[in-house]
């Protein structure tokens, strides 16, 4: 007989993680902690209906969700470009949408609906997990480069080194990407994620705004990591609780309101679900008939 294979404590963790009712215990955990952080920041800050503004709201739900959506629609091609393929307009926006409402499922949703619509194109499995590993990690470094470039300047000179090690990171990512892509297609990825990072900062102050706080430039810069931060854990489906918890944190580090940071955090994450949901409806996409 065979010896048995032993298997890594890596290994044996991503097996048990990725069990369906662990995954629906663990969203289960990260649902009761946004419910609870929620009832603790609006018990907090004794908000009112006077003190919210609906027209905000609406602007960030039907307006910067909807795009947000569509930019990483459009980073979702690039990366099919990449690989020698195409996803139509249409599908390509589909994916992004269900790939939102996936991650709350109790299994890796968004990343595995990402995955199969570049397999769908005529991708190989290895190709796109791999380009999806690469983009999620460019994502991850700029958006934390960004942050800890505003937490430097709203908090402590100190945080510089962790910044430059974040910088340091994402220069070994885009090398890594250079043998794996084109220039003009590592350009694009590139853009492409300088306007989503410009569009998150946005949604975070206007989201501030909609509770009746306005914040600096910079301050909405720091919270911009909060949503790539949870994603990137991945211990929780979606980073469900976690968003909010470190955009609640950072905001403790600079002296600013750890309830507001919370709600703002978890209100974009529930228009993110709302938009995503809807488009998923509204754009249905059958293999047989895509629009272009």
């Amino acid at each position: 007989m065979r010896p048995p294979v032993s298997s890594s404590p890596v290994q044996r963790f991503r097996a048990w993680h990725q069990r369906p009712a662990v995954r629906g215990g663990l969203r289960l955990l990260g649902l009761v902690v946004v419910v609870c952080g929620a009832i603790w920041s609006l018990a907090t800050l004794e908000l009112n209906w006077r003190s919210l503004s609906p027209g905000l709201l609406f602007l960030n739900l039907l307006v910067l969700t909807p795009l947000n959506i569509l930019i990483a629609a459009i980073a979702l091609r690039v990366n099919a470009r990449t690989l020698g393929c195409d996803i139509p307009n249409r599908r390509s926006i589909y994916t992004v949408a269900t790939a939102n409402v996936a991650e709350l499922l109790p299994l890796p949703g968004g990343a595995v609906v990402r995955g199969a619509a570049l397999v769908d194109a005529g991708a190989g499995i290895g190709d796109s997990t791999r380009i999806i590993i690469l983009t999620s990690l460019l994502t991850l470094f700029m958006t934390l480069t960004l942050s800890l470039m505003a937490l430097t300047l709203l908090a402590d000179p100190t945080w510089i080194w962790l910044c430059m090690a974040s910088g340091m990171g994402l220069v070994g990512v885009l090398v890594i990407l250079n043998r794996h892509a084109a220039t003009r297609y590592i350009l694009a990825m590139i853009a492409v994620r300088i306007a989503m990072l410009i569009l998150t900062v946005l949604r975070v102050a206007v989201a501030f705004a909609t509770l009746g706080l306005l914040i600096s430039w910079t301050e909405a810069a720091l919270y911009a990591v909060a949503p790539t931060l949870g994603a990137a854990v991945a211990i929780v489906p979606a980073g469900l609780g976690v968003n909010e918890t470190v955009a609640a944190g950072l905001a403790a580090l600079i002296g600013g309101s750890a309830a507001t940071a919370f709600l703002a955090v978890a209100l974009n994450r529930v228009l993110g679900l709302c938009a995503g949901a809807v488009m998923a409806v509204a754009l249905p996409v059958s293999k047989g008939a895509e629009a272009p």
